[in-house]
């Protein structure tokens, strides 16, 4: 099933104002404790997060509650730790520093809570109130987030593609980079092939930036493991989550390991290492219970169930399965919602039972149109392939792997493509048709490596000659 994203880790890399060499500044009232939490969150060392343009007492005494920093200091340890500014303000801080702060406190608090519904609801009361541009498109920021997390993809697309221009015109890099990785996480639940770039867009400009954010890096490695799980490239999902872990060094971000853990054991199941795929679910539903994260969990259970299918554990399998639908109806999640359901249908399919595989794979597909769900869509129509030719239907098992065929070539989804071209490869040589297993086979290098299919023409036409 697919996996939204993670917990929020934002940064803000925000432009420092020069000061008055005629004029001192007054003092801001610190959060106690907030510059120290930022740095060791950071993973940075004083002098680090001081960089050339504070001394490294300076940020010591401020962190320690001995000076009250002036706004440009607060802005640049801000840009050096990827923290807002109003992370380190005292609530009790008035004047124009504080303009807005107390609703993005709470708003940031709801986040880290993963409190989504209340989030959303906040959110769009800040970004109506907002004063000014700027204040509504952070407004609106937390807006995609809680929308994505909800698994509501649609709005939260189009509300990043509006606030990523505000923050470059702000000259917030950071935010830049928050916008890129969650709009990579709404395409990703819309099974859009775009999703991959536009994570990797992210992952660049966050490396560009000075000094290096380890969370936010490893939650964009993250990003890219689940989006190679989704895209059935079990190799790269595994070296970009090995990334992640070294990146995050000691980082404690329980939800995002549990996410992990969870798409790890896809990739491992895929890998046909089942011992090692029920085990990462295992650890993936652990931490999710923990952290009372059902939809998580939902997701979790159906991965766990995919790999007592392949133990041919039937009734275990379907316990949890059973366990993860009924999560998906009772926290009302449709996208991925489709996922348990065929999982459902390959239980059925495994225990004999293709009536009841044919119920579950039509009501994926319903779904999965209904979402726009592509990558899911097609894996409903080559399931019903499958479905009608074990019951000796060879017409229609040819239309169903033909439309799901087809669904990911629009889609440009190249290895789930691969993967579905393999899948009718076998059923032709299973029926006996060798010639016809041989063309799907062509199809796949095709995709994979078109130079081959070149070459291999281009000798087929010199034979001929």
């Amino acid at each position: 099933m697919l996996d939204p994203g993670d917990t929020l880790s934002c940064g803000v890399m925000n432009s420092v104002a020069p000061t008055s060499k005629h004029r001192r500044l007054p003092g801001l009232n610190v959060r106690p404790g907030s510059i120290k939490q930022a740095r060791a969150e950071a993973g940075l060392t004083l002098a680090q997060v001081a960089s050339g343009r504070l001394s490294r007492t300076a940020v010591h005494l401020a962190e320690s509650g001995k000076t009250r920093p002036t706004l440009p200091t607060i802005e640049l340890i801000a840009a050096r730790t990827g923290k807002p500014v109003d992370f380190f303000l005292d609530p009790g801080q008035g004047g124009e520093a504080r303009a807005g702060a107390p609703a993005m406190d709470r708003l940031r608090e709801l986040a880290a809570a993963e409190q989504f519904r209340e989030l959303l609801d906040q959110a769009l009361l800040a970004k109506r109130a907002a004063g000014n541009t700027l204040d509504a498109a952070w407004a609106g920021y937390y807006v995609a987030l809680a929308r994505i997390r909800l698994a509501d993809p649609h709005p939260a697309l189009a509300e990043l593609r509006q606030l990523r221009p505000v923050f470059e015109a702000a000259g917030d890099r950071w935010m830049v980079v928050e916008c890129l990785d969650w709009e990579s996480a709404a395409l990703y639940l819309l099974e859009d092939a775009a999703a991959q770039g536009v994570a990797r867009q992210a992952l660049a400009l966050s490396r560009e930036l000075k000094p290096p954010h380890r969370a936010v890096e490893a939650r964009i490695l993250g990003r890219l493991g689940s989006i190679a799980v989704a895209n059935h490239d079990w190799g790269s999902a595994i070296d970009f989550y090995q990334q992640a872990i070294e990146v995050a060094g000691d980082l404690k971000d329980l939800s995002r390991l549990g996410k992990m853990y969870n798409d790890l054991s896809i990739a491992y199941e895929r890998l046909g290492d089942l011992p090692r795929a029920r085990q990462h679910s295992q650890k993936a539903i652990n931490i999710h219970e923990l952290l009372q994260d059902q939809m998580s969990v939902a997701r979790a259970e159906n991965n766990l169930g995919m790999v007592l299918i392949r133990q041919g554990d039937l009734d275990s399998a379907r316990e949890h399965l059973h366990r993860s639908l009924r999560i998906c109806e009772e926290t009302g999640l449709e996208v991925g919602k489709g996922t348990v359901l065929l999982t459902l249908a390959e239980l059925d399919l495994h225990g004999g039972d293709p009536g009841g595989a044919r119920k579950h794979a039509n009501s994926a597909r319903e779904l999965a149109e209904k979402g726009n769900e592509r990558g899911t869509l097609s894996h409903a129509h080559q399931l019903l392939g499958q479905i009608a030719e074990s019951a000796g239907s060879k017409a229609e098992a040819d239309r169903e792997f033909g439309i799901a065929i087809a669904v990911l070539e629009g889609a440009g989804l190249r290895q789930r493509l691969v993967s579905c071209l393999a899948a009718y490869a076998r059923v032709l040589e299973d029926r006996g048709d060798i010639d016809g297993a041989l063309a799907q086979m062509k199809r796949a290098v095709a995709v994979t490596r078109p130079d081959l299919q070149q070459a291999s023409e281009a000798m087929g036409e010199a034979g001929a000659g």
